[in-house]
């Protein structure tokens, strides 16, 4: 693991910078729907997931702030978490950051349950 992975910096360019994340990214890979205003649904899986956003790997490409509806079905209980999400940036390849917006206490309280779940999960 890269130094800067341990001490909670990136490292851009050779440079390092301090990594001011507010909530740690947990990796997980869950299948999601993309809800378009106009097109097509997109699927999609999440690379990591944060209570603030997602890391997400498409086939179809993104645009750089659309909006969508993120939909994913809970591992738990199957039911469906659907909030909106804004397409922060292109990161790599097929790989996109959203972040999560409008999130009621309701969808906050189901996040920070997943995300305790997926962290509490032993390791396959």
């Amino acid at each position: 693991m890269p130094a800067s992975a341990r001490d909670g910096c990136d490292t851009i360019g050779g440079d390092v910078m301090e990594n001011r994340r507010a909530d740690p990214r947990v990796p997980v890979v869950l299948d999601v729907h993309l809800g378009r205003k106009v097109g097509n649904e997109v699927l999609a899986h999440t690379r990591d997931l944060s209570s603030h956003g997602a890391q997400v790997v498409s086939d179809r490409p993104l645009r750089v702030d659309e909006q969508l509806t993120f939909d994913v079905e809970l591992p738990s209980t199957h039911a469906h978490l659907r909030v909106l999400a804004r397409v922060l940036r292109h990161q790599q390849d097929k790989t996109y950051a959203l972040r999560f917006e409008q999130l009621d206490a309701a969808a906050h309280t189901v996040i920070d349950d997943l995300l305790r779940a997926i962290a509490a999960a032993p390791a396959r």
